[in-house]
């Protein structure tokens, strides 16, 4: 099978690029080849921007794929240039959304491919309903092989998720004996999946015709309080956290950065029904706890300390955050 990941080195297409290789798909890369490191050997790298449609033609020139995935889709231009680009180019075109689009507020805690789309709080997932809404047209009016896949919250090694992203600013609070922030009261649910578990899932879906015209989402089964995840993390480095909470409408009105990923999407108690991804492949199964990915990462981080970024400006807003609940209390 021949396959194309438009992007192909980022935090989730890596670990599908690795998963892809070993199960000996016949890989291709359309990127700038900024990250050779991540790459293995056997992908076959065509070196182009995707946003220079021109230049893209002419380096597909010839070529038809089994499956096309793009990575770095965002807006409705993007999709636009790839259904002109990939029309007759691909027998399957995979779209990659966010979970995020589901519903908010949130009807249900249990989201299924059947919840509808309707995010009014974050622009991010706005774009991404709008791309979704693109493809369906392409696919109902001229039979464009549509699939579309929406991944939740999805780390890799070295990741730290957290209410404030997933550099090493808030391990390093912790392992500094600082409080760190947990939106809400820590009690929410959320389902948080290593990209390793992931890749089995979306990698089990290309070349799958019956997947054309579908929507999936992808996450693992094991559902985790916002306390929890944070304490989790705390245990793989060794260091108890010190836990303020704080109202994510506090949060996002002191940062428009945080704010609408909080409101529109990680602020609210969500469990994804995981049984059509397993229905169409089948063994389907997370496998990497939580836990043991914090563990993972930890090791991760240690052996690669160059990577251990801390945001000046998260720390600070924390800071902010920590006195502004003092005050409340």
């Amino acid at each position: 099978m021949k396959v194309l990941f438009i992007g192909g080195t980022g935090n989730i297409s890596t670990s599908c690029t690795h998963d892809a290789v070993a199960r000996g798909i016949e890989l291709y890369h359309l990127n700038r080849g900024s990250a050779k490191g991540r790459v293995p050997d056997e992908v076959q790298t065509i070196l182009g921007d995707i946003r220079k449609t021109d230049e893209v033609t002419k380096l597909l020139s010839g070529l038809r794929f089994d499956a096309v995935v793009d990575w770095i889709a965002f807006t409705p231009d993007h999709i636009a240039a790839d259904i002109e680009l990939f029309s007759g180019r691909t027998a399957q075109f995979i779209f990659i959304s966010s979970a995020s689009v589901y519903h908010k507020p949130v009807r249900h805690h249990v989201i299924t491919e059947s919840t509808p789309a309707h995010n009014p709080y974050w622009k991010y997932s706005q774009e991404k309903i709008a791309c979704e809404q693109m493809l369906w047209k392409a696919y109902t009016e001229n039979g464009f092989p549509a699939t579309v896949v929406r991944p939740s919250h999805t780390y890799s090694d070295g990741w730290f998720p957290t209410t404030f992203g997933h550099d090493f600013t808030i391990p390093q609070r912790m392992l500094d004996g600082r409080p760190v922030v947990v939106h809400g009261d820590g009690s929410s649910l959320w389902t948080i999946t290593h990209t390793d578990d992931f890749a089995k899932g979306f990698n089990g879906l290309l070349g799958d015709h019956r997947a054309i015209g579908e929507t999936f989402h992808i996450t693992g089964d094991e559902q985790l309080s916002w306390d929890e995840i944070h304490r989790a993390i705390g245990r793989a480095l060794g260091a108890e956290p010190k836990l303020v909470h704080a109202p994510s409408e506090i949060i996002a009105r002191l940062s428009p950065e945080y704010g609408p990923g909080l409101i529109g999407d990680k602020g609210a108690s969500v469990v994804f029904d995981n049984t059509k991804i397993k229905r169409y492949v089948p063994g389907f199964t997370a496998t990497i706890p939580f836990h043991e990915g914090m563990r993972r990462s930890v090791r991760w981080i240690e052996t690669n300390p160059q990577k251990r970024r801390i945001n000046g400006e998260t720390d600070a807003l924390i800071d902010r955050l920590v006195a502004a609940m003092a005050e409340i209390r």
